[in-house]
């Protein structure tokens, strides 16, 4: 009777972890109506590792304590990209939150200290003319 109390509240437990609101925070962005002329000078496609801690991978973390991790590991990346092809800017920037079975299983197995998560970073560098 006690292993099945144990198997039920596991799986509860675990399905609590799983269907948990997803939160993200991106701050930096810009928006302007008129854009200069510009050239396409490549396209970006990374992937940003990011390391959080308390609460679930790719969801909401208790008191949003790191739900910003991941801003300057996005930004630096996109500037890197940006230095790489000499452009002058990224447009189209489209990001998707993911974690992975070994994500989730991970923050699982540490009862959701560590939650690790990935951003997938794509976009177009431009240089203006």
């Amino acid at each position: 009777m006690k292993k099945i109390q144990r198997a039920v509240i596991l799986v509860s437990i675990l399905f609590m972890i799983l269907a948990s609101c997803t939160t993200f925070q991106l701050s930096g962005s810009q928006v302007t109506r008129e854009i200069p002329s510009y050239d396409t000078v490549g396209q970006f496609d990374i992937k940003v590792t990011c390391h959080e801690f308390l609460g679930t991978s790719g969801g909401a973390n208790l008191f949003n304590a790191t739900s910003d991790a991941m801003d300057t590991a996005i930004y630096d990346a996109i500037q890197r990209e940006i230095q790489k092809f000499t452009g002058d800017a990224a447009m189209n920037v489209e990001i998707t939150y993911t974690a992975s079975f070994t994500n989730i299983l991970i923050n699982c197995i540490t009862f959701g200290l560590y939650a690790p998560a990935t951003a997938h970073v794509t976009g177009v560098i431009v240089k203006y003319d």
